[in-house]
């Protein structure tokens, strides 16, 4: 939380109001926050019963006095430049332009950085939208307007419910300009071991369902709401294989196979040895690159995925394959821990086309 309230107070861009929304903690969020807000009358504390992430962000909708929001989580913050590359935008803008940046992947303890995402101006989001969100939520800025004509964020949700909202603002005629280059962080927590797969999934399957379909849950009339010719298959694949490689990497083989066969839309022996690469994603271990990381993901990570190929019937030949896509980047910094920057480079050609060009083609 101080980070993210640091954060404010430090851009360059002084005119901003922030609303923070204690959804029910009964840490110290409450005293922080007051005595942030004794210091900067920019500062205002909102408390309600605890409803979840998409309630305190509507709590925090419906007393904004300010013409445009930016939707920024306790864990993330802002470059200090943020709010003025944002507020150049916004000169001459109409109610329907979203603005987002780039954005910065970093480790829990800012010691890191992970990932910088540069965007870039697209000529349509369609049919991009629906294939997946646009980008962290704090990256995007809308107008008050435009969430009006909208509706607020579903409550009902339990996760992903910041696509959900986004693709109803494209839907409304919202269009994107961009900031390529990053200006705010996106602290990646390992919090991933407590997530529910099975109930991120049921969500997801949601989100996605809805996308091509017309949304009447926004208020004006707008060409791009309405019904489109989309197949929604190969995304709730992809996003199936993200959610059980989470509950693979927590331990729960048998349960996740099980959800894997009821979900799946194919028969499992249909799948490639590659389709399995998506179960290394952002939602489990995918950023889990540092020397402790690394002997955690092969001691305790990786022996669950040999299990959940072995119960789910793959032969040998097949689940090597695939623990090499799923595992590549974590057996390329393994090699260079192990053997050196030089020689560990020159390992990794070895297995890239070995594994790349003889094996996956043999």
């Amino acid at each position: 939380m101080p980070d993210c309230i640091e954060s404010l107070l430090a851009q360059s861009h002084i005119h901003w109001e922030a609303l923070i929304v204690n959804d029910g903690s009964t840490d110290a969020t409450s005293e922080v926050v007051r005595l942030y807000a004794s210091k900067d009358d920019r500062i205002t504390l909102i408390e309600k019963e605890n409803g979840g992430l998409s309630s305190a962000r509507n709590a925090g909708i419906k007393i904004a006095k300010g013409t445009h929001f930016i939707f920024l989580d306790s864990d993330d913050f802002l470059y200090d430049n943020c709010l003025e590359q944002i507020a150049l935008l916004l000169v001459d803008s109409t109610e329907k332009k979203i603005i987002q940046s780039g954005y910065t992947y970093i480790t829990e303890d800012k010691d890191r950085i992970l990932s910088q995402v540069k965007i870039y101006q697209k000529k349509s989001l369609f049919p991009e939208i629906f294939n997946g969100n646009l980008g962290p939520c704090h990256s995007l800025c809308i107008s008050a307007k435009l969430v009006e004509n909208i509706g607020f964020f579903d409550e009902t949700l339990k996760s992903v419910e910041d696509w959900d909202f986004w693709m109803r603002a494209i839907k409304a005629g919202g269009y994107v300009t961009t900031i390529s280059d990053p200006l705010v962080y996106y602290r990646y927590s390992k919090n991933s071991m407590s997530r529910n797969p099975f109930v991120l999934y049921d969500a997801l399957k949601i989100v996605i369902s809805r996308g091509p379909k017309k949304d009447s849950r926004i208020s004006i009339e707008s060409p791009l709401n309405r019904d489109y010719d989309f197949d929604i298959k190969p995304v709730l694949k992809n996003v199936l294989l993200r959610s059980i490689g989470l509950g693979v990497m927590q331990g729960e083989i048998d349960t996740t196979l099980a959800f894997f066969k009821k979900e799946t839309l194919q028969p499992i022996e249909n799948y490639t040895s590659k389709d399995f690469e998506l179960m290394c994603s952002y939602l489990s271990f995918r950023y889990w690159y540092s020397r402790s990381d690394i002997h955690h993901v092969f001691s305790v990570i990786y022996p669950n995925f040999i299990l959940f190929f072995k119960a789910a019937g793959y032969d040998s030949y097949f689940t090597k394959r695939a623990l090499y896509f799923i595992f590549k980047r974590h057996i390329f910094y393994k090699n260079i821990y192990t053997y050196g920057k030089t020689a560990g480079s020159l390992v990794n050609f070895v297995v890239r086309n070995f594994n790349e060009k003889l094996l996956i083609h043999s």
